[in-house]
C-alpha cells in the first residue's frame, strides 16, 4: 500500500549536502553556579580523519532543440539512470478549502496512466523493475524516475505518461482519500504532528504556510476536476528543474528528453507564495495532552540559501544542535543531564520564509529543566559563537561527509534539481568544500550572532509538562 508523507512543518528544504542531522538524545540532573551555568560545555574530541579520496564529479548542461534542459552527471560504473524532476508549486499553493490537493495528486500520478488502469500501470513498472515516485513539499511538487540502462526507452515512456496523461480513476480517487482520512486521524493521537499542526498556524497565521495541513472536510471537496487543473496548472515545461545521473550519455538523453517532456504545457498557472518574516518572541505555548512524554517543537527566523553568511550559518547549527554526538545541545541535554530522548535542529531553507527550527522530545517532569537549558545554550552561542575546536570539527565533518551525497543515482539527480532551484551555479560541486573551508572563526562567531535570537525563540510544547 503506498504511503501518504504529511509534511506538518518543514518547508521545502534542499540540504545542500547535510544542513542538519537530527540528534536523537538522556541522565542526572546537575545544578550549575550562577558563574558557570551559561558557559559552553567541553566537547568530546573527535579523531583525526584523514581525506577519503573522492573524484568530484562533472555536471554536464543538456538542452534539447526546443529548449528543454537538463543536469546531467554520467557515471558508466553503474548500470543504473535515475530522473529528478521538481516543479515550482507545492502544497503552499493550494486553495485554502483544498488543503492536500498536492499530497492527493501527487499520490496518484501512478495509479493508471494513459491507456494503463492503476493494476496494469503497476505491473508493467514491476515487470520492468521500474520505479516511479511522486510526492509534494510546501513549495514544490517533485517526480522521479529510476531504472535500469537496458529499459530507459520503455521507462521514459512511462513516466512521460504519468507526467501527462494520469488518469485519476475515480476508484483510484476513493481509495487515496481514504488513506489520507486515515493519516488525518492518526494524527490527531500524535503530540508531534499536533505540535506541528500548532507550530505552522501559530508561526504562520494566514500565511499559506499557516495552512497547509489537510482535513477531511478539505479532503472531501477535492475533486477530479481540481486534480485535473493543478496538473495542467503546474506540471508544465517552463516551470519544471530536471536532473539526472548514472550510466547514460548527454547524446542518449537529449531525444529521451524531448520525447518525455515535450507534451506537457509551456506555460503555468501558479500561485506565488509571498515572502514572510515571522514576529516571534521568547516565550511557551502549551497545549495539554495526556501523554508521558512532551514534544516539543521551537525557532525562530533564519538566515537565507542565498545569504554570504550562509555556510558559515551551516557550521554554526552543526555545532550547535545538528551535529549528532559532538552538538552542544546534544552534550548539554542528553549526555550531562538525561533530560530528552531526542534534541536537534536544522536550517530550513524555504525561499519565503527560511527558520532554523529545532525539536525535543522529553519526560513531562524534566522538560522544563529541558527548555531552560535550551534557551540557556542559545544565548550562550549568540554572544560567543562556537570555539575553534568546534568549528574544526564541523569543517571536517561536513567536508569528509560530501562524496555521501553520490553515492547513488538517486541521490545524485535530486542534488543536481537543488542545485537548480537554488541557483548554485554548475559548477557548485566544485566549489562547496572550499567554501565551507574559507569560514573563518570570526565570521562564524558573528553569524552565530546573526542567527541565534534568543529574545525570539518560540516554543511550541504538546504534552503535560509539569512547572511550565
Amino acid at each position: 500500500m503506498k504511503k501518504l508523507i504529511i509534511l506538518f512543518f518543514c518547508c521545502f528544504a534542499f540540504s545542500v549536502h547535510a544542513l542538519a542531522a537530527q540528534t536523537k538524545p538522556g541522565g542526572v540532573i546537575v545544578k550549575k553556579s550562577a558563574a558557570t551555568k551559561n558557559k559552553p560545555a567541553a566537547q568530546p574530541v573527535l579523531p583525526e580523519i584523514k581525506p577519503v579520496p573522492f573524484h568530484i564529479p562533472q555536471v554536464q548542461r543538456v538542452v534539447t532543440d526546443s529548449g528543454i534542459e537538463a543536469w546531467l552527471i554520467e557515471e558508466k560504473s553503474t548500470p543504473a539512470i535515475a530522473v529528478s524532476v521538481l516543479f515550482k508549486g507545492g502544497k503552499a499553493s493550494d486553495p485554502k478549502r483544498l488543503t492536500g490537493l498536492s499530497s492527493l495528486a501527487m499520490s496518484l500520478m501512478d495509479e493508471g496512466s494513459g491507456p494503463y488502469s492503476a493494476e496494469k500501470f503497476s505491473e508493467i513498472l514491476a515487470e520492468k523493475a521500474i520505479g516511479l515516485s511522486f510526492g509534494a513539499t510546501s513549495d514544490t511538487l517533485h517526480a522521479g524516475l529510476e531504472t535500469l540502462r537496458k529499459n530507459k526507452e520503455e521507462a521514459f515512456d512511462l513516466f512521460r505518461l504519468a507526467l501527462t496523461s494520469p488518469r485519476f480513476d475515480r476508484k483510484a480517487v476513493r481509495r487515496m482519500k481514504e488513506q489520507m482520512y486515515a493519516g488525518i486521524e492518526a494524527r490527531k493521537g500524535n503530540p508531534n504532528a499536533v505540535a506541528g499542526e500548532r507550530w505552522a498556524r501559530l508561526v504562520y497565521g494566514d500565511h499559506p504556510y499557516g495552512h497547509m495541513i489537510p482535513t477531511k472536510q478539505s479532503v472531501r471537496a477535492i475533486t477530479r476536476a481540481n486534480l485535473r487543473s493543478l496538473i495542467r496548472d503546474r506540471i508544465a515545461r517552463d516551470n519544471m528543474i530536471i536532473g539526472v545521473a548514472g550510466n547514460i550519455s548527454a547524446e542518449e538523453l537529449k531525444p529521451l528528453l524531448e520525447k518525455t517532456f515535450a507534451g506537457l504545457p509551456k506555460k503555468s498557472r501558479i500561485k506565488e507564495v509571498p515572502p514572510f518574516t515571522p514576529e516571534l518572541s521568547d516565550r511557551t505555548d502549551v497545549l495539554s495532552m495526556d501523554v508521558p512524554q512532551s514534544a516539543v517543537l521551537f525557532g525562530h527566523k533564519g538566515i537565507a540559501r542565498n545569504d554570504p553568511d550562509f555556510y558559515a550559518a551551516v557550521l554554526v547549527n552543526y555545532s550547535f544542535g545538528g551535529g549528532s554526538f559532538a552538538a552542544r545541545l546534544f552534550n548539554e541535554v542528553r549526555e550531562k543531564k538525561g533530560l530528552a530522548y531526542s534534541i536537534g535542529t536544522s536550517l530550513n531553507v524555504s525561499k519565503a520564509s527560511p527558520m532554523i527550527t529545532g525539536s525535543v522530545g522529553s519526560d513531562n517532569a524534566k522538560l522544563a529543566d529541558a527548555i531552560k537549558i535550551i534557551q540557556e545554550q542559545w544565548r550562550e552561542m549568540a554572544q560567543n559563537g562556537p570555539t575553534e575546536q568546534e568549528l574544526k570539527d564541523a569543517k571536517t565533518y561536513i567536508t569528509g561527509s560530501f562524496p555521501l551525497a553520490f553515492t547513488s543515482s538517486g541521490g545524485m539527480s535530486s542534488f543536481l534539481t537543488g542545485m537548480q532551484y537554488h541557483d548554485l551555479g554548475i559548477d557548485y560541486l566544485q566549489k562547496y568544500n572550499d567554501m565551507i573551508n574559507a569560514v573563518t572563526l570570526e565570521q562564524a562567531k558573528e553569524t552565530a550572532g546573526r542567527l541565534l535570537l534568543p529574545d525570539s525563540l518560540f516554543f511550541v510544547v504538546v504534552g503535560k509538562p509539569a512547572n511550565l
